[in-house]
């Protein structure tokens, strides 16, 4: 083999590593992509969880404050009716 021919198949083994060497760079910052993107998955399900409970206490609270103040106007309306007929006997 002359010496041209083996100087080029070197040169295209050095191509052939450095392309091997930056595909392995590429596969690791893939999983590393890949890996983010899992924990973005879980932390989203943590946040939608989170919004799914909190919208369950807020319906339940705003069942108990609309009894509340449906409980609250009779007697307030009891309470003012109570005093109407107070002050008529009275005068």
């Amino acid at each position: 083999m002359s010496e041209d021919r083996l100087s080029r198949i070197e040169d295209k083994l050095d191509k052939l590593s450095d392309a091997v060497v930056s595909l392995a760079r590429m596969e690791e910052r893939m999983i590393t992509l890949f890996k983010r993107m899992d924990n973005y998955e879980e932390d989203q399900k943590l946040v939608w969880e989170k919004i799914r409970r909190l919208t369950e206490v807020t319906t339940a609270r705003g069942h108990a404050l609309r009894f509340a103040e449906r409980i609250w106007w009779i007697v307030f309306t009891g309470a003012v009716g109570a005093a109407f007929i107070y002050f008529r006997t009275n005068i």
